[in-house]
C-alpha cells in the first residue's frame, strides 16, 4: 500500500491554514463621505464667489451633488477653483490652490458611489 500524497490529504480543520492559504486581502479603501472630505475642499471663499455669481452652494451637499459633474469638470481640468489677479490658473494662489489628482479621484470616487 502507497503513502497518502500530503497534497491529497485534507487539512486538519483544529489546525490554523498555513501562511500560503490565507487570501490576501487588499488594503481598506477609506470611504469618502461629504463630510469626509468632500466638504472641506470648498474653501469659504469658493462658497461666496458661486454664491455671488447667482450659481449654488458649494457648501451644500444637495446642491454640489447636483452639480457634481460640472464641478468635476472644471476642477479636474484645472479650470476651477478660480484664481483671481494677481494669480492665475498657471501660477495658482498658494493659499487657494487648485485640486490635486487624488481631490479630483476622490470627488469622482463620491460621485460614482452616489454621493454618501
Amino acid at each position: 500500500m502507497s503513502e497518502p500524497n500530503p497534497s491529497e490529504t485534507p487539512a486538519n480543520p483544529s489546525e490554523p491554514p498555513s501562511s500560503e492559504e490565507v487570501p490576501i486581502q487588499p488594503p481598506a479603501t477609506p470611504t469618502i463621505t461629504w463630510d469626509d472630505p468632500i466638504k472641506g475642499y470648498f474653501l469659504p471663499s469658493d462658497v461666496t464667489c458661486m454664491l455671488d455669481a447667482g450659481g449654488f452652494d458649494l457648501s451644500n451637499k444637495d446642491d454640489v451633488s447636483a452639480n457634481a459633474d460640472g464641478i468635476y469638470d472644471k476642477t479636474s481640468t484645472g479650470k476651477m477653483p478660480k484664481q483671481m489677479p494677481p494669480w492665475t490658473q498657471q501660477n495658482p494662489d498658494p493659499a487657494h490652490p487648485l485640486w490635486t489628482k487624488q481631490m479630483c479621484d476622490n470627488f469622482k470616487a463620491w460621485m460614482d458611489a452616489g454621493f454618501p
